[in-house]
């Protein structure tokens, strides 16, 4: 009876201890949808992002965390937000059309997803969106300045789990 026991607990950990496949991991990032585009998605938990690239030949996945400052900001900005409000497309610029290509998402709020790059929001929420553009362009290995300073969106060198 104990050598059966004793088999039986061997034989779970082997198969718990196994590699993983991919059929074993987690379909979807840890967090929430926050910003999309045709190449990008963006999901946050706090601090943390992870980043999903799309491109022809699939997806792969990056992550990071957020600087104090792009923590801040984003929060802020979102926290000033009306949920009620359409934050979307803004008609009153020229270059945008409806056919902008990203979206801002917002939890609980009536109208999210909002068509949004960051150049064709309504003001109140195109820092957001330029904070998100800026996580974008950190991963693709480019960076901007903002008020004549780089915009460091993302803490260099910190490990993701």
């Amino acid at each position: 009876m104990r050598k059966a026991i004793t088999e039986a607990a061997l034989a779970s950990l082997a198969f718990a201890c196994g590699p993983e496949t991919e059929a074993d991991l987690d379909p979807d990032p840890p967090g929430t949808l926050e910003f999309e585009h045709s190449h990008a998605r963006i999901y946050r938990h706090e601090r943390r992002i992870d980043i999903v690239h799309v491109n022809g030949d699939g997806e792969s996945r990056e992550c990071g965390v957020l600087t104090e400052r792009a923590h801040t900001e984003l929060e802020d900005t979102l926290a000033a937000l009306d949920p009620r409000e359409d934050y979307g497309y803004d008609p009153e610029v020229d270059q945008c059309t409806t056919s902008a290509g990203a979206w801002v998402h917002i939890e609980g709020f009536d109208h999210s997803p909002f068509l949004c790059a960051w150049y064709c929001c309504r003001p109140e929420l195109a820092h957001a969106a330029l904070i998100y553009s800026l996580i974008v362009l950190h991963f693709e290995g480019g960076g901007v300045n903002v008020d004549g300073e780089p915009y460091i969106a993302i803490e260099p060198d910190t490990p993701c789990p």
